[in-house]
């Protein structure tokens, strides 16, 4: 999912640092599909493996929920879930955002503009430029996504 993204994403909002840190005051749904660390193959078998997660505070991580093509039952609990936590309201803002070059928030954005949701931010610079500026947080991945994914 890494490689030059597009400049532009129709029917969201581009935003840059600026334009998040201004947004952050309408309190939009903060939408992190960055991807779970993979435990390396060659990780030692006596070594507890605790991959940390970081993002911006108030974030919902939903790892790999931007990939390019979900199938269609992790893409319906993606769908299923941004709705609960926006409570049916399609016009309040969503800034989907993981790391700079980063396919999957520019995916799930189109995904929720296709879906009728016209508050879409996104936010290239995603995890990377923030912290830049600011502090990041520990976070785990959102329970009701982490449950409608195969163990």
């Amino acid at each position: 999912m890494r490689g030059e993204t597009p400049t532009t994403l129709k029917g969201a909002v581009v935003i840059d640092l600026a334009g998040l840190e201004a947004l952050i005051s309408k309190q939009p749904l903060l939408v992190d599909v960055g991807l779970a660390d993979k435990k390396p193959e060659n990780f030692p078998q006596d070594r507890l493996w605790l991959p940390t997660h970081r993002s911006i505070p108030g974030a919902v991580w939903f790892p790999g929920g931007g990939a390019a093509a979900l199938d269609a039952e992790k893409e319906a609990a993606f769908l299923r879930r941004v709705d609960e936590l926006v409570q049916g309201d399609r016009s309040r803002p969503i800034v989907t955002f993981c790391r700079p070059n980063c396919w999957g928030s520019w995916n799930a954005g189109k995904r929720l503009v296709m879906k009728g949701y016209t508050g879409v931010h996104w936010f290239p610079g995603g995890i990377d430029k923030w912290q830049e500026f600011h502090d990041t947080v520990a976070v785990e991945p959102d329970k009701a996504w982490d449950a409608s994914m195969p163990k």
